[in-house]
């Protein structure tokens, strides 16, 4: 190979010229293929721009003249924009060449005039008692005038289909076949304020990310919202429900406003859960009201509200601030088997019937001072972690504070019970008043027999930690509180020491429980601690139970007058 390469070197070099040539050929043909493809794909580039821009156009002219369609006088033709309107909202979501902002930007401005026709009067509405009939009432505007009658009716209907359409429509697209997730609706936000529903409106199952707005409306028919869930604010505030509202089974996880409502039905709001702060205040239920089983994570506003029939907010957890004052009851209320670990107001309240707090637990301050209670008022089995106030209260009904645990100061000043008053098998860690010691007004009076602090059917006596407290009621115009030497009522005793170290124990774990609740974020702890908590509760009421039992009979001492 050597002596080739010396014999004939020009080969070698012509050898290497064309591997290099070669290679230049190679490259200039590379790059001539890649200058094709570029160009070719700018002009597809171009192209699909176009075509983009064109389906654009074409779009946003069937748009107007969708949104004509809905102002036409024929009903057909309505019905016809309606539909395609909702198709375009469709075609936008689906279309591949846009990002999804541009998509739900693009949706939105058509879902705004779906809304605004929701929104728009219709001056038929007016008269959905009467066109709701078969024929025309003897008393009203069509009692001479049959033909109008048939007419209006007719037109009333066809309207009402083509709103309801609009609301079947935009449901169907709120839901997923997979529970609580989002529907290819869910984005948009929707402002039905102001709106006359004068057709049976079914959302449930809905899901909402971006605020909706439902206020100031008036459902003529059923609004039925049940198992929805609000990611942003949701107001429902100042509307009228002249049937039956059913808001059951849902999450809203911002800010949430009832306030200023009129339910002329019953009006239903079991097993909800509220993130943000609601607001139910000033409102008035005519019929059945029901909040049981509900969880409020922040403020909640029940206040200056009027229930003429039952209400039921039994079994429910509240987190932050309850306020319930200011309320009119005129049938029985539950607010049994709860829990409040803020404070929690029901003061200057009015219940005609039978008031209901059983078994629930306070955390935090609570007042029921000032109120007026009509029948039996029950606070059977509770217990009170902070200062209670049950003062400048009237009680006509049997009032019973038994079986309960009171750890810090409660107030039972200038009250008036009429009935039986019964407060036996509690413990009163701290100071109970029943008198203002500076002057003779702040008295407490029994009218209708002495109040029980011994039951001698059951023997449960009650047990007081401070010897501070003031039994001194009004004796002139009612019954006194029979009291031994100890200067306690007859048949109770003081805490003991093992039993005060107990109970400061006790309470000091449920403290750092609930400071725990209440500092970490994660939805699992919390669910854990809450049940820690409920769990300190139930041992403390059946250590309660058992110190308050009186072990060997005719332990109670002699009645002796104090």
């Amino acid at each position: 190979m050597a002596r080739f390469e010396k014999a004939f070197p020009w080969l070698l070099v012509g050898g290497a010229a064309l591997v290099l040539l070669e290679t230049y050929r190679k490259n200039t043909n590379d790059r001539a293929k890649a200058n094709a493809d570029i160009k070719a794909a700018l002009k597809n580039q171009e192209h699909q721009a176009e075509v983009l821009k064109e389906r654009k156009a074409e779009r946003r002219e069937r748009y107007t003249k969708a949104v004509e369609q809905l102002g036409n006088e024929k009903a057909l033709v309505r019905m016809g924009g309606m539909y395609t309107l909702i198709g375009l909202v469709d075609e936008w979501l689906l279309d591949e060449n846009l990002d999804y902002t541009e998509k739900v930007r693009e949706g939105q401005v058509i879902v705004n005039n779906l809304c605004a026709y929701i929104r728009s009067p219709f001056i038929l509405a007016s008269y959905y008692d009467e066109l709701s009939e078969d024929k025309p009432s003897s008393e009203g505007i069509y009692k001479d005038n049959q033909q109008k009658f048939y007419t209006d009716k007719a037109e009333f209907k066809s309207e009402a289909d083509i709103r309801l359409s609009i609301i079947k429509e935009i449901h169907s697209r709120l839901q997923n076949p997979e529970i609580n997730t989002p529907g290819t609706w869910s984005d948009f936000e929707y402002d039905f304020s102001g709106s006359t529903f004068f057709y049976p409106v079914d959302l449930t199952n809905s899901y909402y990310t971006k605020p909706v707005n439902f206020s100031g409306s008036t459902y003529q028919g059923n609004a039925d919202f049940e198992s929805s869930t609000y990611q942003s604010r949701a107001d429902f505030s100042y509307s009228i429900y002249r049937c039956w509202a059913d808001f059951n089974y849902s999450t809203y996880q911002s800010e949430t406003d009832f306030s200023g409502s009129t339910y002329q039905d019953g009006a239903t709001f079991n097993g909800s859960t509220y993130t943000g702060w609601a607001n139910f205040n000033c409102s008035t239920y005519r019929e059945g009201a029901y909040f049981s089983s509900s969880t409020y994570q922040s403020e909640v506003y029940f206040n200056s509200s009027i229930y003429r029939e039952g209400a039921d907010f039994s079994y429910s957890t509240y987190q932050g601030w309850a306020n319930f004052n200011y309320s009119t009851y005129q049938s029985e209320v539950y607010f049994n088997d709860s829990t409040y670990q803020g404070k929690a107001d029901f003061s200057d309240s009015t219940y005609r019937e039978g008031a209901y707090f059983s078994s629930s637990t306070y955390q935090n301050e609570v007042y029921f001072n000032d109120s007026t209670y009509g029948g039996k008022a029950e606070f059977i089995g509770s217990t009170y972690q902070d200062e209670v106030r049950f003062s400048h209260s009237t009680y006509r009904g049997r009032a019973d504070f038994g079986n309960s645990t009171y750890l810090e100061e409660a107030d039972l000043r200038r009250s008036t019970y009429q009935d039986e008053a019964d407060f036996s098998g509690s413990v009163f860690y701290r100071e109970i008043y029943f008198s203002y010691s500076t002057y003779s007004a702040g008295f407490s009076r029994f009218t209708g027999c002495a109040p029980q602090f011994y039951d001698e059917t059951n023997r449960k006596n009650t047990l007081f930690g401070s010897p501070d407290n003031d039994f001194t009621v009004e004796n002139g115009r009612g019954y006194p509180i029979y009291r031994s030497l100890q200067s306690l009522p007859l048949g109770c005793d003081f805490l003991t020491a093992e039993q005060k170290e107990y109970l400061a124990d006790k309470f000091q774990e449920i403290d750092e429980t609930k400071n725990k609740f209440l500092e970490v974020k994660d939805p699992k702890e919390k669910a854990e601690l809450s049940k820690n908590l409920q769990a300190l509760n139930e041992e403390l009421y059946e250590w309660r139970e058992e110190a308050t039992t009186v072990k060997a009979e005719g332990t109670a001492p002699e009645e002796e007058d104090n």
